[in-house]
């Protein structure tokens, strides 16, 4: 029809006091966005990266099959590249715009997880593939590959902390502290809700499960190698390895990371508490 234009919705989502903006021009998408980070919308917030959303109908980058989701980022000095199933995007790392084609059922999430990872590295941060709690006001990360538990911790202390996630998290280095901040991004606990809180930072703990529940310390070295392992999109990404490891290296030295051995069921809470227990 002629003279008729689309109008645009701005959205500011801010996830650990870092805002993306996403500029949406579909109806049905800007809905469905806002909807998804309900708790995590902050108009007002100055954003570090601007988006605009484009909705294509037969949207198709890869071509589906079977086995794990697929992903696929890349970096270099001024681009980042994003490729999923129904997505696609770009985002110009100098200036802070980018922009993401999609078909109208797919989901903004799995770019935003991208971007999220990087933005956080950028601000000696990170996003980590880990399970994430407040208890009496600290937060507790727990990580580990596939199936050592994060699910398990998490469903474990329902009735003695608030779930940030078991999933993802994000560590952030601000003052001289560091604070765990809750993310929207499900993971398999997809029934919970994603708060948005945060909390210093009082321990992070390598996943092992065994027969009793003890904690043992770990090598600063071993510690950093895992953490590095566990950051997702930028850990296999040469150009990235060095602020990476930097990165989980004063993590590591400020929170020193222990090895938590659990059997199923809450009672790691209590070698927990007496490690951070006031020495009379």
């Amino acid at each position: 029809m002629p003279g008729f234009t689309h109008s645009t919705e701005t959205i500011v989502v801010e996830i650990a006091n870092m805002a993306v903006a996403m500029s949406v021009t579909d109806l049905d998408m800007a809905q469905r966005i806002k909807h998804t980070y309900h708790d995590f919308l902050n108009p007002q917030a100055t954003p570090l990266i601007t988006i605009s959303i484009e909705v294509k109908p037969g949207a198709l980058y890869i071509d589906p099959q079977p086995g794990n989701w697929i992903i696929e980022s890349h970096y270099d000095r001024e681009r980042l590249l994003f490729k999923s199933y129904q997505e696609y995007g770009e985002l110009n790392l100098l200036t802070g715009q980018g922009y993401i084609e999609m078909a109208p059922d797919a989901y903004v999430e799995n770019y935003l997880r991208v971007i999220y990872a990087w933005l956080c590295l950028k601000h000696e941060s990170l996003l980590m593939h880990a399970s994430g709690v407040i208890r009496n006001g600290l937060g507790y990360v727990f990580f580990g590959p596939s199936g050592s538990g994060k699910t398990t911790t998490s469903r474990l202390s329902i009735r003695q902390a608030t779930i940030l996630s078991d999933d993802l998290v994000i560590i952030r280095h601000q003052g001289e502290q560091y604070y765990l901040y809750g993310v929207p991004f499900k993971g398999e606990m997809s029934e919970a809700p994603r708060v948005n809180q945060a909390a210093p930072l009082q321990g992070i703990f390598r996943l092992r499960q065994d027969v009793r529940h003890y904690i043992e310390p770990m090598s600063r070295i071993i510690a950093v190698a895992e953490m590095a392992g566990s950051a997702p999109f930028i850990n296999n990404i040469p150009t990235l390895n060095g602020k990476l490891l930097m990165t989980c290296n004063h993590v590591a030295k400020a929170v020193p990371i222990q090895q938590l051995h659990f059997r199923r069921d809450d009672g790691f809470w209590k070698v927990i508490d007496e490690l951070y227990a006031p020495v009379p």
